[in-house]
């Protein structure tokens, strides 16, 4: 049978297109992840909370230990997996990222919205990082010899294929209740900067679930360079501190504090790339004039507030939106080496 294509895209836009299928953005997935990372950092950070808090409290039991390292950037699972032991491994996030959750979903949910099996339908990503192509290869993101996600594209593969901005692909605007719109979801980024914002939408959560109506007042402070951040919080009388660590030099950093002990944080949002996800290898190349620092500004005018509520809509699927990692044995041969 002819495969339907589904096309997901990490944008700000939804529509039906009569040669793409579904055209979606994968905001739905970041939200998820967001909610799940909440409950995690929640379960880890458990002993801390102060007993005048009501319990039980919404959390993910993943037994990962603090402090959690961000799993979204293939880049930096991949030299993870590579180089470090269980000492490392151990710390990191076991939800997916959002590209892997969202091909979970597009395989089950859209799938039963179009009647067709799961082998049928086609999912297309486009991500700023050509890592996401080894992301989606992973042998845990494929079932019964059907990768969730089919194929990747970075901006830079997807602009060549379909040309400049003025001259877009025509999709027309229609609502998402074919498809996922029972779920609540936004198609507006999130705040937290070009990364996904991992650190500050899953503090927000935290605050959801700890019924924290206050505002968190959350500022980052620059500390040995702009892509080492820190921030310290108080939720509900319980303290948490949270880093972003961008670029290899300041990730080795942080792991070295580990391995000593004299890591302090609760959690780390880490991406491989100086600059982040917006300075990624598979990026659109900037034009001359074009600073990255303004990039970033135009990116956190698009987004929105957290959205809160998005796990409840996948809750029987909960344990399939979480995966693990393991130390990957060397080999003589680079040529050889599984990712």
């Amino acid at each position: 049978k002819k495969k339907k294509k589904v096309l997901c895209v990490d944008t700000i836009s939804s529509g039906i297109n009569a040669e793409y299928g579904y055209v979606f953005s994968s905001v739905e997935g970041s939200e998820i992840c967001h909610e799940l990372g909440g409950r995690e950092l929640l379960a880890s950070c458990s002993a801390k909370l102060p007993d005048t808090l009501q319990k039980p409290l919404p959390s993910l039991e993943t037994n990962v230990k603090k402090p959690i390292l961000a799993s979204a950037c293939p880049g930096w699972i991949c030299y993870a997996e590579k180089t470090q032991g269980s000492a490392i491994l151990d710390h990191i996030s076991r939800v997916r990222s959002p590209q892997s959750i969202m091909g979970a979903l597009v395989k089950t949910t859209v799938a039963e919205q179009a009647h067709v099996q799961f082998s049928q339908v086609y999912h297309v990503t486009i991500m700023p990082c050509y890592d996401k192509k080894l992301e989606a290869s992973r042998a845990d993101f494929v079932s019964e010899g059907v990768p969730e996600t089919d194929l990747v594209l970075s901006t830079a593969e997807a602009f060549d294929l379909w040309g400049s901005p003025s001259e877009p692909c025509e999709t027309d605007p229609v609502s998402f209740d074919s498809v996922l719109s029972d779920r609540g979801f936004p198609f507006k980024t999130p705040h937290g900067g070009g990364s996904g914002g991992f650190a500050e939408q899953i503090l927000h959560h935290v605050a959801h679930i700890l019924h924290h109506t206050a505002p968190l007042n959350l500022t980052f402070n620059q500390l040995r360079n702009k892509d080492l951040l820190e921030a310290t919080v108080n939720i509900a009388g319980t303290e948490f501190k949270v880093a972003k660590a961008y670029g290899f030099r300041n990730i080795q950093n942080i792991i070295q504090k580990m391995k000593h002990g004299r890591c302090r944080y609760d959690y780390v949002e880490l991406m491989a790339c100086p600059g982040g996800c917006l300075n990624g290898g598979g990026q659109i190349k900037l034009g001359d004039g074009v600073e990255l620092e303004k990039l970033g500004e135009i990116y956190e005018e698009m987004g929105s507030g957290v959205v809160v509520g998005q796990v409840e809509g996948v809750i029987g699927q909960q344990g399939t939106l979480l995966t693990g990692y393991k130390a990957v044995e060397k080999t003589a041969s680079a040529l050889s080496t599984q990712w």
